[in-house]
């Protein structure tokens, strides 16, 4: 780790992962086993910690993002309406950062490793090193449940955890319903505007698709 408040090129990174520019074309970068956010301003190509300390502790619910630490922020998508959607891999959680008031939302995961807690709360589901979100036009939000081979969302209404892809057991396909297509460690996933949802299927070697019902 090295690097910040110098030219971006010159820096140390650990393993950066997910990227995501903002509508400023601010880069914000998962400096993963640095345990940071990155972001590199486009103007000057300075770079400079955004979120994280380099510590593992779990993130409070509520807290700023000074001084807080990050375990293993692994993937993020904007909203467009001041908000950053974070996964925490190690930390096996998901949250909501809010860019205004500089705060962390506690979304979904207990911080212990696991796959539980279809049709409760996000905050009471167990999640295994989640690896990708994307937020839907609906405002709900899809993350791959990496080591739990699922992809589950997280209701924007309710708050509520389901599983849309997979059945928590390592495999391959079949094709036809998506809770009886068995997935292998996906990574990726994007919702697009037209409503499907893509899934980097990683140790598969495959890309799946669903559609979205409205």
């Amino acid at each position: 780790f090295s690097g910040d408040g110098g030219p971006a090129m010159k820096a140390q990174l650990s393993q950066p992962h997910s990227i995501a520019l903002d509508h400023d074309d601010r880069l914000y970068i998962c400096d993963i086993k640095n345990h940071r956010i990155r972001v590199v301003d486009p103007a000057t190509g300075i770079i400079s910690t955004f979120a994280g300390t380099g510590g593992t502790a779990k993130t409070p619910d509520g807290s700023s993002f000074d001084n807080t630490p990050l375990n293993g922020p692994r993937a993020l998508d904007f909203d467009g309406k001041g908000s950053l959607f974070l996964a925490l891999r190690e930390g096996n959680a998901i949250y909501r950062m809010d860019l205004k008031t500089r705060s962390y939302h506690h979304l979904a995961g207990t911080g212990k490793s696991g796959y539980s807690g279809d049709g409760g709360p996000g905050k009471n589901a167990q999640l295994a090193g989640p690896k990708g979100v994307s937020l839907a036009p609906s405002g709900d939000l899809y993350f791959a449940d990496t080591e739990s081979h699922t992809i589950r969302v997280l209701r924007a209404a309710t708050g509520i955890v389901e599983t849309v892809m997979g059945d928590g057991i390592e495999g391959d396909g079949p094709d036809g319903d998506p809770l009886h297509c068995r997935l292998n460690r996906p990574h990726g996933v994007f919702v697009s505007a037209d409503g499907w949802l893509y899934v980097g299927d990683s140790s598969n070697h495959r890309v799946r698709r669903m559609k979205l019902s409205n």
